[in-house]
């Protein structure tokens, strides 16, 4: 693992000079992995959008299908909180707080009946997507906090950033304190850690959905692997794009 920590932070340096050379190819990359995060965390849930839906939901487009309705808004909520995480990933004072937690739970559920308000899940459901072991409601307040005060260690901070990121998603799952959206909030925590220190989001990909399920039932090194193959896959797409940017430009010159 230590090894491909080592490589991984290689590959981002170089990838961080092509971002500065290229900085409008780069905002451009950043728009095409936000779409790639919202449709893979909507997959992780079992709700597979269509590019078309995507597009129109963000765009602001009105909706026609009045079924729809709750779909565009949980996407435009996404996009909503994915931008409180990149600004916090901005902020040098950060820290995780149950506040900051509750704020980011609250955006990803805003206008969405039973999901808006910060409220801890009371019983232990038992028809849910995620099937690992969770926290009993009386003991959520204080397994969080814990978590949250661990993230604000030295010890925490000498982690390797992925090492961090995983961290954090794995125990938030083990708490699972909402029983709606606690796994989006997850790995928008888990991205704002990897964000931080300049690394392209983890995104899980929909292949990868059981994978997912399965580390969570598993210790957290688990997880860990699978966050480092998302970070790989970010940069590799990253360093394909950047050079598929290139080959469209030296085309267009010799066409000229």
């Amino acid at each position: 693992m230590r090894q491909r920590y080592l490589e991984i932070d290689d590959r981002l340096e170089s990838f961080r000079d092509l971002q500065e050379a290229h900085r409008t190819w780069a905002q451009d990359l950043a728009q095409k992995l936000e779409m790639s995060w919202i449709y893979h965390d909507h997959a992780l849930e079992g709700v597979v959008l269509t590019a078309t839906e995507l597009e129109q939901a963000l765009s602001g487009a009105t909706v026609s299908d009045a079924s729809l309705a709750p779909i565009f808004a949980e996407i435009r909520n996404l996009q909503a909180a994915i931008a409180i995480v990149r600004a916090e990933a901005q902020n040098p004072k950060f820290r995780f707080t149950v506040t900051f937690v509750k704020k980011v739970y609250e955006r990803v559920g805003q206008g969405l009946e039973g999901r808006d308000k910060a409220i801890y899940r009371k019983d232990m459901p038992l028809h849910r997507s995620y099937f690992h072991d969770i926290a009993a409601p009386a003991k959520i307040p204080d397994q969080l906090q814990k978590l949250l005060d661990f993230c604000c260690t030295a010890e925490f901070k000498e982690y390797h950033p992925i090492k961090q990121a995983a961290v954090v998603h794995y125990g938030f799952m083990q708490v699972f304190p909402f029983t709606e959206n606690s796994g989006r909030v997850a790995r928008l925590l888990q991205n704002l850690v990897l964000l931080r220190y300049g690394y392209l989001p983890a995104i899980i990909h929909a292949i990868d959905r059981q994978r997912y399920y399965e580390t969570l039932r598993q210790p957290n090194t688990a997880l860990r692997a699978l966050v480092l193959e998302a970070e790989e896959n970010a940069l590799e797409n990253g360093f394909k794009f950047f050079e598929q940017r290139r080959q469209e430009r030296r085309r267009a010159r010799a066409a000229s």
